[in-house]
């Protein structure tokens, strides 16, 4: 059976190829190139300051500054940091993550250009041309998403390349021997809980914690992929294997905010992801998760990766971001 079978509601990112096209990428220069600067989930917008207090501005803010979905507290998808082009300077051309804005009047139709390493590594750098501004809007609201999608996976891309040289290989192994599946645990986490359904990696610095779950179970029917039967199961192996400190406390998911559920394809293997909010029953503990479940079709089972992050008055968007990216390391052993 193909992955794809999996699916409930054939909901499959596909970039919009006709929008979007690519320059040279200047990878084979990266040793002569600077390293990036900027802070994770930082883009620059490069627009003229009339346009960014206008209708653009606040098209662009509604699809790189909104809301997360799942965090306790209020943080922006991005960091959205605007400068006039008159403004751009050698200063700002480093930065990890550059959109340009600009009117074209000779072109029919808006159109993304993507490019990286153009002055440093590893960079990515955005062009979006544009008619007019009212054509540039309609181009945001109808496929800046593939936009919000190229500046995730980049993030996730660099934090991988950091943690592939911060591997610690018997944690790795060990994961690779008793669950035949691969994740890339970076130095600072320690194997918690090893047990023959179930594992818990953890990096409990001061004050903070941010976890990794692994567990796996048979699959039955597509019926297993619902957000209803997958919180079920994160709920039985939490109760199961995540007690709390005191006495009738364990870990669980909470449902006053509903969870969001998204289907999706990487390299033609399914995925579930659930985004949202895990709490301490019985007591007063609690944070952001994230999950991804897919099929292992040689063993006929469900995998799920669970990353959660605990950090009480600290911001979490980055934190949660980083155990993300060592989900989606994830590589099933034949």
């Amino acid at each position: 059976m193909k992955a794809r079978k999996y699916f409930k509601n054939g909901l499959i990112i596909i970039l919009v190829s006709f929008l979007f096209s690519c320059k040279h990428d200047n990878t084979s220069d990266a040793i002569f190139l600077p390293k990036i600067s900027g802070k994770t989930g930082e883009v620059l917008l490069i627009i003229k300051k009339e346009k960014w207090e206008g209708d653009l501005g606040q098209a662009f803010r509604d699809l790189l500054a909104h809301e997360q979905y799942g965090l306790p507290q209020p943080e922006p998808i991005f960091d959205l940091v605007n400068i006039s082009p008159g403004n751009f300077s050698k200063l700002h051309q480093p930065h990890r993550n550059i959109i340009f804005y600009k009117t074209v009047k000779d072109i029919n139709e808006p159109k993304i250009t993507i490019r990286k390493n153009k002055w440093a590594y590893p960079q990515l750098i955005i062009n979006i041309d544009a008619p007019d501004d009212a054509s540039a809007i309609e181009l945001l609201k109808h496929n800046g998403h593939e936009i919000v999608i190229r500046l995730n996976v980049k993030e996730r891309a660099r934090l991988t390349g950091y943690y592939k040289g911060l591997m610690v290989p018997d944690i790795v192994k060990s994961i690779e021997n008793n669950h035949h599946l691969h994740l890339t645990i970076p130095k600072g986490y320690s194997l918690d809980v090893d047990e023959v359904d179930f594992a818990w990696v953890a990096n409990e610095p001061q004050l903070l914690s941010q976890g990794i779950f692994i567990y796996h179970y048979p699959y039955t029917d597509t019926n297993t992929f619902t957000p209803e039967y997958l919180i079920e199961k994160r709920n039985y192996y939490l109760r199961k294997y995540v007690p709390g400190h005191q006495e009738g406390t364990y870990m669980s998911t909470e449902e006053m905010l509903k969870p969001e559920f998204k289907e999706f394809e990487i390299g033609n293997r399914y995925f579930a992801q659930l985004r949202g909010l895990w709490k301490l029953e019985n007591g007063f503990m609690g944070g952001p998760f994230i999950s991804l479940s897919t099929v292992d079709e040689v063993a006929n089972r469900v995998i799920t990766v669970d990353g959660f992050v605990y950090a009480p008055g600290d911001k979490k968007r980055e934190l949660l971001r980083q155990v993300e990216t060592i989900l989606y390391t994830l590589k099933i052993q034949e």
